[in-house]
């Protein structure tokens, strides 16, 4: 495991190093989340560009209307595959 640091300035900004920007592919205007895992501890990943995730309830409607919770489940189920540790 590599650890690189990072200084916080007074408007509470961080640059990312560039090895970890490069690792994880995060360019200029890219868009980034961050989660809280236990105090003291996060973790950021690199959000997709907004649109990559067009199609994924697709499957579930099978030319029917999908309801409100049907649409946030296909939603959520997407997003935990996508997102979960490898």
């Amino acid at each position: 495991m590599q650890v690189l640091k990072a200084r916080v300035t007074t408007k509470g900004q961080v640059t990312l190093p560039k090895p970890l920007r490069d690792s994880l592919g995060i360019r200029e205007g890219d868009h980034v989340s961050f989660c809280v895992e236990s105090p003291g501890q996060a973790s950021l990943v690199k959000l997709s560009a907004p649109g990559s995730s067009a199609g994924v309830l697709r499957h579930l409607s099978e030319g029917k209307a999908l309801s409100v919770e049907e649409m946030a489940t296909g939603i959520g189920r997407h997003l935990r595959k996508k997102y979960s540790r490898k």
